[in-house]
């Protein structure tokens, strides 16, 4: 593969629960298949603190949050803790947690580790990218990928 050098302007937005996730790095070579790390800008410019992101749910691939501006609000499977600009977020495959964008400035990139995640973000943006979301079709999307839902969630923020 060579070398690539993308620029968050110039990527497509995926639309996904009220986010904006850029891909910076390139699809992977085998349609269907993600073997390798995905790397996305996101951030949630349309919608107000506290309202975009997921709910409660845990998924078969590891993800990294690296927050560049404002704070990213994160459940770490108990409790709701802030990280603020500076932060890293490490989340392990099958760790139940969620993140909502905690200030209107909340900027911040996605890593995924091996797996389907980035299929799993095109396919939620393009059956479930409206705002506000279908969440009985955001959840059908997300099983079909190995991601479960918390049934019992915690309040969120």
């Amino acid at each position: 593969m060579p070398v690539t050098i993308t620029h968050a302007a110039d990527a497509l937005a995926l639309n996904v629960l009220g986010e904006e996730l850029r891909p910076l790095t390139p699809a992977p070579p085998t349609q269907g298949t993600d073997l390798g790390v995905a790397v996305f800008d996101t951030l949630a410019p349309l919608v107000m603190p506290g309202e975009a992101g997921p709910p409660p749910h845990r998924h078969p691939w590891a993800e990294i949050y690296i927050v560049l501006a404002g704070t990213l609000a994160v459940f770490d499977g108990q409790e709701w803790q802030d990280a603020p600009a500076g932060a890293c977020v490490c989340v392990p495959p099958g760790q139940w947690h969620s993140y909502r964008n905690g200030t209107p400035d909340c900027h911040f990139l996605t890593i995924t580790g091996p797996g389907r995640a980035r299929e799993f973000f095109a396919c939620a943006d393009a059956e479930a990218g409206t705002w506000p979301p279908d969440m009985a079709t955001a959840a059908a999307v997300a099983a079909r990928f190995g991601v479960e839902v918390m049934p019992d969630p915690v309040e969120v923020l």
